[in-house]
């Protein structure tokens, strides 16, 4: 348990020495993720207020309180989930330079063989273009399992701060919620699935 702690910690201090060379991001807090790290489920997002700290604090009215009702309502349990963003800091993936992308990607591979997900669920086209190596028609393949490396299975959906904007924008009737709320449907069935 401590070798796998020092691991976390190497994660932590990785993303801490990214994005020096510029700009303000040196400045931005680091979060590498939040909720249980042995979790079944795996969330992988590209926006900062998925989470504030390690357990599962969000902000009022953020993205991730918004993602963490909907798996409470559909009974997906903080034990079961883990989430974490491509970033791992209060920023963007796309603010940082080619070079530190490519950094960041092999730390978010670090940390999927640390946590040993059954399923990653790709929240955006952008975290599952960057897990997939190809561009991803968000349209065609949401709400689609495929086999992933290590047979991990592999979710594609909607970026969470899109569904709440579209809900926010269109009601509870929003065709990008009411899809989000159907992937959930199916993560959940997949966790049953797992669970036996």
């Amino acid at each position: 348990m401590e070798e796998i702690d020092n691991f976390w910690e190497e994660i932590k201090f990785e993303v801490g020495i990214l994005g020096k060379t510029y700009g303000d991001i040196a400045e931005r807090k680091v979060l590498v993720g939040s909720g249980n790290r042995e979790g079944k489920i795996l969330f992988i997002g590209d926006d900062p207020d998925l989470y504030q700290n390690e357990d599962l604090k969000v902000a009022p009215s953020s993205s991730g309180e918004f993602l963490i009702k909907l798996c409470d309502i559909e009974g997906i349990e903080p034990e079961n989930y883990y989430i974490t963003t491509l970033a791992k800091r209060d920023c963007k993936f796309s603010e940082f330079m080619d070079e530190e992308k490519e950094q960041l990607k092999e730390l978010l591979n670090m940390q999927i063989a640390l946590i040993k997900p059954k399923i990653i669920v790709a929240l955006g086209a952008e975290v599952a273009e960057n897990l997939l190596g190809r561009d991803v028609k968000l349209g065609e393949e949401r709400g689609k399992i495929l086999e992933w490396i290590g047979g991990i299975k592999l979710f594609i959906t909607y970026d969470v701060n899109f569904v709440k904007k579209s809900r926010n924008e269109d009601g509870k009737k929003s065709r990008a919620a009411l899809e989000f709320w159907n992937d959930l449907k199916i993560l959940k069935q997949e966790l049953d699935k797992i669970d036996g």
